[in-house]
């Protein structure tokens, strides 16, 4: 299981300086964008980062980045990334399987960018939502928030972890994100389980460490 920190933050500012205190410890950070519509809270978006994430933010070079968009309109979100990608390492893109338009839930999720693009479900969405509209194997990875998105500190939901359980009984071969309240806490509950995700995406935990080595040094005990 590897940890990839999430980075849910208001202004360009708090996020380089998040990603520079975690950059010595680790690589690769999920960017969450909010538009403050369909999550009530608005984080730092694209357009302001980018300067920031050029000058300010260290070791770039050496960094990667996925992108978690909380946003009804994320066809002009992508756009932004098709832009910024010119200018760091972006892994992915994360939209959210219900904020798809009816209309639109047929099409191939591949043809709205060039940068890989993923689906997460939310605690509300079930894998048989999923799976009526998109084929499995069209999907390249798959998020599963274990929160109600938006806000850092909303409660963990336990519940939510059987999707990963249901999602390889399916036959899913692809990565899984999990997303929302990973700590110490919540991390012998996830472990507990047959079926774990590929990839943790802690925040608090890790951005505001009272202790911070010794937190990431305790999620170096479930890196596989």
């Amino acid at each position: 299981m590897q940890t990839v920190p999430s980075l849910l933050e208001k202004t360009p500012d708090d996020l380089i300086l998040q990603i520079n205190k975690l950059s010595p410890y680790f690589k690769r950070f999920q960017i969450d964008i909010g538009d403050g519509v369909f999550v009530p809270n608005k984080t730092v978006q694209i357009e302001e980062i980018k300067d920031s994430l050029i000058k300010d933010c260290l070791n770039k070079d050496s960094l990667s980045f996925d992108f978690h968009l909380m946003a009804k309109d994320y066809k002009t979100e992508i756009k932004k990334l098709e832009e910024l990608k010119n200018l760091i390492k972006i892994n992915l893109i994360l939209i959210h399987l219900s904020v798809i338009e009816s209309r639109h839930r047929l099409e191939k999720i591949e043809n709205y960018s060039s940068l890989p693009i993923g689906l997460t479900l939310n605690p509300q969405d079930q894998v048989a939502d999923l799976t009526s509209q998109y084929a499995l194997d069209t999907i390249p990875f798959i998020q599963i928030m274990s929160v109600v998105p938006g806000v850092q500190g909303n409660p963990f939901l336990p519940k939510t972890l059987s999707k990963i359980e249901q999602l390889r009984l399916l036959g899913y071969k692809s990565k899984i994100f999990l997303d929302g309240a990973v700590n110490e806490k919540t991390i012998p509950i996830i472990m507990s389980k047959k079926f774990q995700p590929d990839f943790v995406c802690p925040g608090s935990f890790l951005t505001k460490a009272k202790d911070l080595e010794k937190n990431v040094k305790y999620l170096e005990e479930f890196k596989s």
